[in-house]
């Protein structure tokens, strides 16, 4: 994913903007808390929750959990119409009204749902409804029973719908109260609910105004707090022209509020480094809001419209998932047909999960390939095989590449990356020697950038083995994860399909290989129960990436090739579930293969961002197979957000 990278981080703390807020802010930070906000309108009342229902029973008519939802946040100092008004100090300037004409297109060029206006005043306010109509909502506008506010937030009608808003009084020149919008919007899309808090805080322009900022500042603190506490699991974004550069700012609020930047920077205990570049105009977010692509525009057509750049940044919130579950175990088994687990002959350790939490054995490889290394790849990444089509490119050729992003054209991010780069620890074990090519992929040559916080580096797998059989990787699994556990696991069981291409994918043989690959199920779940920070925390996903292989041509369009099951396991599943039933916007699709257009069966790639979604990551960049991670494994009433 694209965004910044951390700059190294510094030797010692920067704590002095954080003493100042301690001594200057605490008393109107508690005022704050303890003074009735300036409601100017709200939602209705919720409705009582009705009598829990078995799952199968209700999953059809059930509101889904709350999916991925993914906009554009902006912020513009746009210079307010008394600067350039007669007898105003921008001389030559264009009036508010022939700017704020700029601005729209400004805005209509970058593409923002959202944005945090700041000298937003009534000649341009009246301008900017004019022009825009009901495409845009803005708070407080032009219309505040709360009181008069050059700054406000403004939302597009078509992705927002407002629920809540407020105004805060935050301290301005010589510490005079001037009340600052914060506004509760709901996606029209996904349902998802988002604070959004704006400010403009002080300069020096009229004498010092340090402690008016860090007042100020405490109290933006105090209010993320507050909201957060009152409205679980909803993300709070923080806009703002704060006048305030560096740590200050960042290392007050950041770690106060426990929030990061979209321009970088992060909080590494008693550390704090802020971001690059000096910035007095900010966009944060709490850490369930992940920022990428921040940009700074000021150019020629800016520089006439505002003495300030706008700002803006894509923001992807994950999708809702059970508090708690914080571990991943996914175990890929090649070679493992549907019929051989279907049924009493199934093995135990299969019934066993049928029985405990959600499955299927109508689940589908990529249409392009049924081959292991294809669907590896595509559990990975969340991706198809085809380059032209965005997909990964593995399976495309006959032979292997060097790397993934070769054979893809482009950086191919995976699981891994996204776990990894928010600091927890990987792990992939294997006993086929194919599956290099994942450590090829990942390493600290090829691995990407890591755009979050702390630089944790471009190795995205932090433990990586082959072995010589299944029996083998297991055991090191077990013995590496009961000293230190890893986050994310993906474990390759390859003994299923180094039996079936020996002596055939029926008979004796095989299915005995089927049950020891389901022993080793056994014993790494046995494993995840005795490790304590694992047990009941950890979900554990077993699925076939490809079935049978044919000895000659393709088995792409074969059943029992393209035709795999899956089982889900772990806190929130519920026993004895169909994965269909639970997911009715999937189609079960009878015997037949499906292409990519029209009603989609569950495939092994939509594993990738169930994982994600599971871990509180936001969906893995470029994954076309539920980027939105609408992917439900988990019972809807125990998921926050539904």
């Amino acid at each position: 994913m694209s965004g910044t990278t951390a700059p190294p981080r510094p030797s010692r703390p920067s704590t002095s903007g954080l003493r100042r807020v301690c001594a200057v802010g605490v008393t109107l930070a508690a005022a704050l808390v303890l003074a009735p906000a300036a409601p100017d309108a709200s939602g209705g009342a919720a409705e009582a929750a009705p009598a829990a229902a078995p799952v199968a029973a209700r999953a059809a008519d059930t509101t889904q959990t709350t999916p991925a939802t993914s906009f554009r946040v902006a912020n513009f100092n746009v210079l307010g119409a008394d600067h350039t008004a007669p007898g105003g100090n921008r001389k030559g300037w264009d009036s508010g009204v022939v700017r704020m004409d700029r601005v729209v297109t400004l805005l209509k060029d970058k593409g923002p749902d959202v944005v945090g206006f700041q000298e937003f005043q009534p000649p341009q306010a009246t301008r900017f409804q004019q022009l825009m109509g009901t495409s845009w909502q803005t708070y407080p506008g032009l219309n505040n029973p709360a009181g008069p506010s050059v700054n406000s937030i403004g939302w597009s009608t078509a992705v927002w719908t407002l629920v809540e808003a407020r105004t805060i009084p935050i301290p301005y020149f010589d510490g005079v109260p001037s009340r600052m919008p914060a506004v509760l919007l709901q996606n029209n899309g996904t349902g998802r609910r988002v604070w959004f808090f704006n400010t403009h805080n002080p300069a020096d322009t009229r004498g010092p105004a340090q402690q008016w900022r860090d007042a100020g500042f405490a109290m933006e603190v105090a209010l993320a707090n507050e909201l957060r506490a009152a409205y679980p699991g909803v993300p709070f974004i923080s806009l703002g022209d704060k006048n305030e550069r560096g740590s200050d700012y960042y290392c007050v609020v950041a770690p106060g509020a426990d929030m990061w930047s979209a321009s970088g920077g992060y909080v590494d205990g008693s550390t704090c480094q802020p971001p690059a570049g000096g910035a007095i105009d900010w966009i944060m977010g709490t850490k369930d809001v992940y920022f990428n692509s921040y940009t700074r525009v000021w150019n020629d057509f800016v520089s006439k419209t505002s003495d300030h750049p706008l700002y803006y940044a894509n923001v992807v919130i994950p999708a809702s998932a059970p508090v708690g579950v914080d571990h991943a175990v996914v175990v890929a088994v090649p070679g493992l047909t549907s019929t051989v687990v279907r049924g009493s002959s199934a093995p135990g350790e299969a019934a066993r999960m049928r029985a405990n939490g959600a499955s299927t054995t109508n689940a589908r490889t990529v249409t392009e390939s049924t081959e292991a290394d294809a669907n590896l790849f595509s559990l990975l990444s969340g991706r198809r095989v085809f380059p032209k089509r965005g997909g990964h490119g593995v399976g495309s050729e006959k032979s292997l590449p060097g790397t993934v992003h070769s054979s893809a054209g482009q950086y191919v991010s995976s699981i891994f990356d996204l776990a990894h780069n928010l600091s927890n620890r990987t792990m992939f074990v294997s006993s086929r020697q194919a599956t290099q090519l994942v450590l090829r992929s990942y390493n600290r040559k090829t691995g990407g950038k890591d755009p979050y916080g702390i630089d944790d580096g471009t190795a995205k797998i932090d433990s990586f083995k082959i072995k010589k059989d299944d029996s083998t990787a297991v055991g090191l699994w077990r013995d590496k994860i009961a000293k230190r556990p890893a986050r994310l696991s993906v474990i390759e069981l390859s003994g299923v399909l180094d039996e079936g291409l020996d002596g055939g994918f029926r008979g004796p043989a095989y299915q005995k290989a089927v049950r020891k690959a389901f022993q080793r199920v056994a014993a790494i779940r046995r494993s995840i129960s005795k490790q304590p920070e694992m047990a009941g925390r950890t979900l554990l996903v077993v699925t076939g990436t490809g079935g049978a292989q044919k000895t000659k041509g393709s088995s792409r369009t074969w059943a029992q090739s393209y035709r795999v099951p899956m089982w889900v396991t772990g806190p929130g599943v519920p026993a004895d579930s169909d994965l269909y039933t639970l997911n009715p916007a999937f189609s079960s699709p009878g015997k037949q293969q499906m292409g990519y257009s029209g009603a989609q069966p569950i495939r092994v790639g939509d594993l990738t961002n169930l994982v994600t979604r599971t871990l509180g990551l936001p969906p893995v960049p470029g994954s076309t197979m539920d980027p939105e991670q609408r992917f439900q494994v988990f019972d809807p009433l125990l998921v926050p957000g539904s």
